[in-house]
């Protein structure tokens, strides 16, 4: 058996195939569709790694930090002074610098306070003769390990009206959203590899029914079914390659794109577009898996479609 199939895959001189499957119709549109399956997987891929840059950029800023307000309005209902508030803020920060769990405790001036609601109320902001309340910025050393309820209650005690922020739910409801969107990501990885496969089988398929006649032949002359899968299957990896390396270009571009709109509209929400080392490999390694799979579901579909062929 050896010695036919090195017969019948010499006889050809140099062509990769002993069946026309260049030629084929439908080669430019497998192509096409390969390539935009890896654009799409591209920009999934992105999104996931934007999803865990803005995760990590907004948990390492709240990390190990709360924030307590002292308000400009006493438990009465009374509008307090600058210098209540002032004295009160003071009385806070002597409580939190007294707790051994406390790293640092700053309180915010006007400027800070100012620069703190630009992005919302503009600049050029005057607050002289405005009551505005005190905040404190408040790093632990160890957030886990510190008894918050230990320490809210002698805040309390000693400032009523305080109000502690430890960002626990804001925080949780972030990584709960960005957990979702990352799934979804996911997710749609998953159908576009499954898209791509079934687009790959069905072509395959459609080319083995043009070439039924070949394939009998070459079964005549002895050719194994894993000599004539290997025929499909090489074809397939390279037209993959092709489209995917297309297509995974086109995305890289795409998001360069992306970035630098989002630089020029100064979207601060967002972090830079920065691609890593671990990213690029994930994005250089798509097209190869891509024609990996490609092969591996042209050798599965020919192996089914030989054993239901006379």
């Amino acid at each position: 058996m050896a010695r036919v199939e090195k017969t019948v895959g010499t006889s050809q001189g140099k062509r990769l195939y002993d069946l026309p499957l260049n030629r084929d119709e439908g080669t430019g549109f497998l192509i096409l569709l390969i390539a935009l399956m890896s654009l799409l997987a591209v920009l999934a891929i992105a999104a996931s790694f934007t999803l865990s840059a803005m995760t990590e950029r907004w948990t390492s800023g709240l990390e190990n930090r709360i924030t307590i307000e002292i308000p400009a309005e006493g438990t009465d209902g009374r509008i307090l002074g600058r210098d209540e508030v002032t004295a009160l803020s003071d009385r806070a920060l002597q409580i939190l610098k007294s707790t051994p769990s406390v790293h640092t405790a700053h309180m915010l001036d006007e400027s800070e306070l100012t620069a703190l609601v630009k992005p919302w109320l503009g600049s050029g902001l005057s607050f002289s003769g405005i009551p505005l309340p005190s905040l404190i910025a408040v790093t632990l050393s160890d957030a886990e390990n510190t008894d918050m309820r230990a320490l809210e209650e002698k805040i309390i005690s000693a400032i009523p009206q305080a109000r502690i922020d430890t960002h626990e739910t804001w925080l949780n409801d972030l990584l709960r959203f960005t957990k979702s969107l990352r799934l979804v990501s996911a997710i749609l990885l998953v159908v576009i590899g499954i898209t791509t496969a079934t687009a790959v089988a069905g072509a395959i398929r459609s080319r083995m029914a043009v070439h039924a006649e070949e394939i009998s032949l070459l079964h005549l002359m002895g050719a194994s079914d894993n000599y004539i899968s290997r025929q499909f299957q090489h074809n397939a990896f390279v037209l993959a390659l092709r489209g995917s390396a297309t297509g995974t270009a086109a995305g890289i571009l795409t998001l360069l794109l992306i970035g630098w709109i989002s630089g020029q509209m100064g979207a601060n929400l967002l972090p830079e577009f920065h691609l890593g080392i671990a990213n690029m490999l994930a994005i250089a390694a798509l097209p190869f898996l891509a024609a990996a799979l490609a092969a591996l579901t042209s050798r599965q579909t020919v192996h089914r479609a030989l054993k239901d062929m006379p």
